[in-house]
């Protein structure tokens, strides 16, 4: 049976709610598909789904943004609890460190054994630690950076 990227995708995302969501949950995170956040004392780790509008690929992308939000370059002020990845310009995709290239996640791949989409949100819970060393470290400082007062 052939299955559509859009039946795929719906795969996925029962996979996703099965496994990774539990998973980001018990790390802290609020949210929900494509956008979720976990506030720390010093900072809000964001960890974004931006998937292909093409292929069955997605890539996720983590960053940490002030505790007070952000500010866009054009003065636009992002409340804390609706700032995302993209709205931070220092982010990391997922598995990018491990597999030394800009990663993407692959669910369109036919496996013989087992099941893709499971192993694709097993995937991701296998490369938290990636992610977490990333937040934590914070190489773009970008938790202690203060945009510039508005303008009069």
């Amino acid at each position: 049976m052939n299955i559509t990227r859009k039946g795929k995708r719906k795969k996925l995302d029962t996979a996703l709610k099965k496994i990774l969501i539990p998973f980001l949950r018990e790390k802290g995170f609020k949210g929900s598909v494509p956008h979720f956040r976990r506030f720390q004392n010093d900072r809000i780790n964001l960890l974004t789904f931006q998937h292909s509008l093409y292929d069955t690929k997605f890539v996720i992308e983590i960053a940490n943004c002030p505790i007070e939000g952000t500010r866009m370059h054009w003065g636009e002020e992002i409340q804390p609890n609706k700032c995302t990845a993209h709205h931070m310009t220092d982010r990391l995709r997922l598995g990018s460190i491990k597999n030394k290239r800009d990663y993407w996640f692959d669910f369109g791949l036919v496996l013989i054994v087992g099941d893709v989409y499971s192993k694709t949100a097993n995937e991701i819970i296998s490369l938290w630690n990636e992610a977490e060393n990333w937040w934590k470290e914070d190489p773009y400082k970008q938790r202690f950076y203060k945009w510039p007062e508005k303008a009069p």
